[in-house]
């Protein structure tokens, strides 16, 4: 199918300036054409008019659990069936909020993803991790309480929430080999593994370092001969430098930095993606926890990334856009308040990147398993899908636009309207 769209303000997701009057030729879902001017020997099958818009890239959530849409505790109260089902209505949602690509680091959203890409339900490409991998007693070790057994390979983990397959646990390296090849096996893009102490679990103190330099090399030596990386949850600092320094490539969250960690990630080329507007309504209580315990570390981490912030700017660190929302929809429709967030810290332009070629360049990190090889993401160019937002006012002036999702009007993914507000 041929698509048209005319009349384009375009931000491309690299380029600060705005390309006035341009023509975005189609084919296929993928971007054949970017010029000034109508090809009049070119028929359409549609044409889209832009008058009036400012289009932008699809957006891109580097940090999501697409497929959890409760609390933890509530969802350790569900069927498979149960969670899945909620998980279209989160898909959905986040595609009419703008975001057409998400990575997703620890759940288990492999029916979504196959439903979303054989165009069953609407919803974002996902690049999936499928479970995160954890040590027994580290961040994914979800057991709500001492009674709880946990012995995956005889199936007798007490807890629904890790049956489902969002996190799985893993010790010693046999383990680690067994398990990360398993989530290569189900499609995962990256592998997520699990660091260091977490706010959001009940038994490891925030500061753990957790995973052996051993058990850390043999996954990082393991994804990489798929041509892929590994992402960690990570707070502490110490706990960064040994990951770091064993190969992961991605660094979630990234809490404690501090300037030596900054100029390790710097020297190595290591992305971090933090979550500031998160950080800001955990740390003041805005979004509900099962405990004390954990609002008690989730304040502690908000407060901490405010911090971080400030290195992430001085070293001018890779970085992408992300949320780690987890919850209701209610919690999820937040989603776009850290575009208030990013503007705050790096400005709209560095900010509107993170969320779009930045956050592009990451998940392309993916290499040999890149569920999408066809197409560039996060940027609107010849060979990139045609994944586009029509956005009333521009962005790139004033982030604070996209904090309010029906300033983006029109959703296009793979050259299909998805959403269209506009008073015809």
């Amino acid at each position: 199918m041929k698509v048209l769209i005319q009349n384009v303000s375009l931000f491309d997701g690299i380029n600060e300036a705005i390309r006035q009057g341009c023509f975005i030729s189609v084919e296929d879902g993928v971007i054949s054409e970017i010029s000034h001017q109508l090809n009049p020997a070119m028929e359409y099958d549609r044409v889209i008019d832009a008058a009036g818009y400012t289009v932008i890239p699809g957006l891109i959530d580097a940090h999501t659990h697409i497929a959890l849409s409760d609390t933890f505790n509530a969802i350790d109260n569900m069927t498979a069936e149960e969670v899945a089902v909620r998980s279209t209505v989160i898909a959905r949602e986040m595609l009419e909020r703008g975001f057409t690509t998400v990575r997703d680091v620890g759940s288990n959203c492999y029916g979504l993803k196959q439903s979303i890409d054989s165009n069953f339900v609407p919803g974002p490409r996902i690049y999936p991790s499928y479970a995160g991998i954890s040590q027994t007693c580290g961040h994914a070790d979800y057991r709500q309480n001492r009674t709880q057994r946990s012995n995956f390979n005889q199936g007798l983990d007490d807890s629904s929430f890790m049956r489902q397959g969002h996190l799985v646990l893993a010790d010693g390296v046999p383990e680690c080999l067994k398990r990360t090849r398993d989530q290569i096996f189900m499609g995962a893009s990256q592998i997520k593994i699990f660091g260091g102490g977490g706010a959001s679990s009940l038994f490891d103190p925030l500061d753990t370092i957790q995973y052996t330099r051993e058990e850390l090399r043999a996954i990082v030596e393991t994804v990489t001969n798929y041509g892929s990386y590994v992402c960690s949850h990570i707070h502490a600092g110490p706990a960064m430098k040994i990951a770091i320094e064993e190969g992961v490539k991605s660094l979630e969250h990234a809490t404690f930095m501090d300037d030596d960690i900054a100029r390790l990630c710097l020297d190595k080329e290591v992305w971090v993606v933090p979550q500031y507007a998160t950080a800001e309504l955990i740390a003041n209580r805005k979004i509900p926890l099962d405990s004390e315990i954990l609002y008690q570390k989730t304040e502690r981490v908000g407060k901490g990334l405010l911090k971080q912030a400030e290195l992430v700017e001085k070293y001018d660190l890779k970085c992408a856009f992300g949320t780690d929302l987890i919850g209701t929809p209610e919690v999820h429709a937040k989603q776009n308040a850290e575009f208030s967030a990013r503007k705050k810290y790096f400005g709209s332009f560095r900010g509107l990147k993170q969320a779009t070629s930045d956050a592009g360049e990451l998940l392309k990190l993916s290499g040999l398993l890149d569920p999408y090889p066809e197409g560039d993401i996060g940027v609107v160019c010849e060979g990139s899908y045609a994944d586009m937002l029509f956005v009333r006012g521009n962005p790139v002036d004033d982030l604070d636009i996209l904090a309010n999702p029906d300033n983006i009007q029109v959703v296009i993914k793979g050259g299909e309207i998805f959403k269209d507000t506009r008073e015809m």
